[in-house]
């Protein structure tokens, strides 16, 4: 017999919660990261507890699309990106921010011919190891993508894989300015344990 199992989301402390970010990161924009269906708790039934947010991050296109549909119109960054050239044209078309996290992605960019240009977020492998740029190409891959014509802007991101250890924030960020050094481009780089 399958057990009872429910929960209970409180929205008032998502909000709260919302709001602790801002206090610590006053000058930020920030995206609510709402992957897997926000977490198993429901994308649309959070929704409006993250209406102060600047956009949300997910994963999943389809959710991104049905975002757009219902009017959503702040933005959404796609965290893994896409798998394929053809879905280019669906990210354009929905306004849809993407990351870039590995060298298929850049040479797909390269060739596509979009109506709608892409934000593209790219990713610097701070010592997750699981996708990401190496410290070493970041300059390249953002020259790359600047010149591709299905590119509208270019910034740069990181993910705290360790942010709960003690050093895994110098590390990481030490990785990462090192990375970004000399480069325009509004950088991305924080969890919920990074603040």
């Amino acid at each position: 017999m399958a057990r009872p199992l429910y929960a209970q989301v409180n929205l008032a402390a998502m909000r709260a919660n919302l709001r602790r970010v801002r206090e610590h990161a006053p000058n930020a924009q920030v995206l609510a990261v709402v992957k897997a269906d926000a977490y198993g708790h429901g994308l649309l039934r959070v929704l409006p507890a993250l209406e102060d947010a600047d956009g949300l991050a997910l994963l999943e296109l389809n959710h991104a699309v049905a975002l757009r549909d219902g009017h959503y119109s702040r933005r959404i960054l796609l965290l893994e990106g896409f798998f394929a050239e053809d879905e280019l044209a669906e990210f354009g078309a929905h306004r849809l921010a993407t990351v870039v996290h590995d060298a298929e992605q850049v040479r797909m960019l390269e060739r596509a011919l979009l109506e709608r240009p892409l934000e593209v977020f790219v990713k610097v492998n701070t010592g997750m190891n699981r996708l990401g740029f190496p410290p070493s190409a970041v300059a390249e891959i953002c020259r790359r993508l600047t010149s591709a014509p299905s590119v509208a802007a270019v910034r740069l991101m990181m993910h705290f894989s360790r942010a709960d250890e003690d050093d895994g924030l110098q590390e990481a960020l030490a990785i990462f300015e090192t990375a970004c050094e000399g480069l325009p481009y509004p950088r991305s780089l924080a969890n919920s344990a990074g603040i």
